[in-house]
């Protein structure tokens, strides 16, 4: 068995990180992988086993649809390998969004650029992205009718870091200002 604290830390941070993109609790994500939260909490610690993998791995790994030797291929560096059963489609892009789908999407669009970054670009090209993304944000906020599209606060994090205090006040603000 792999006994690298670094690997484990990986496997840990995908396991929260695919969580954290379901939206689920550790309860939840539990209670869909058929584990304790207890379980889901140690496997994303990404501690080292004291003597054998976890049987619990292979269930949280199965229920974010990754094929059970994923977990062999995250601690030897590669990437997890996605189930063979089809996953439903994204609904395609409309011409009239609407600010709660600029919400939804904004974690994916900042985690894009930290997985480029991740894979090799430099750090310069994922900030470069980041101003864009923010730009434009604040291009629609500033066309929208007063207090419609308020999101020009939106600060990147990186996933699996959770929201700032301030950026989630100011989230809730927007969503609620929007009649979500």
């Amino acid at each position: 068995m792999n006994r690298d604290p670094e690997a484990w830390m990986r496997l840990g941070r995908l396991f929260r990180n695919a969580r954290e993109l379901e939206g689920l609790t550790r309860k939840d994500f539990g209670l869909k992988a058929g584990v304790s939260e207890k379980a889901v909490y140690n496997a994303e610690k990404g501690d080292v086993p004291s003597r054998h993998q976890p049987p619990t791995l292979v269930k949280i790994a199965v229920a974010h649809g990754w094929q059970p030797e994923s977990i062999q291929r995250i601690l030897e560096g590669g990437d997890p390998v996605l189930a063979a059963t089809p996953t439903p489609a994204a609904p395609a892009p409309t011409s009239g969004g609407t600010p709660t789908q600029v919400l939804e999407l904004m974690p994916r669009v900042y985690e894009f650029g930290r997985l480029c970054s991740s894979l090799g670009a430099p750090a310069a090209a994922r900030d470069e992205f980041d101003a864009a993304v923010q730009h434009l944000i604040e291009s629609v906020s500033q066309r929208a009718p007063q207090g419609r599209f308020a999101l020009a606060a939106y600060r990147p994090h990186a996933l699996g870091e959770g929201v700032p205090a301030d950026d989630a006040e100011a989230i809730l603000r927007a969503m609620e200002e929007d009649g979500h």
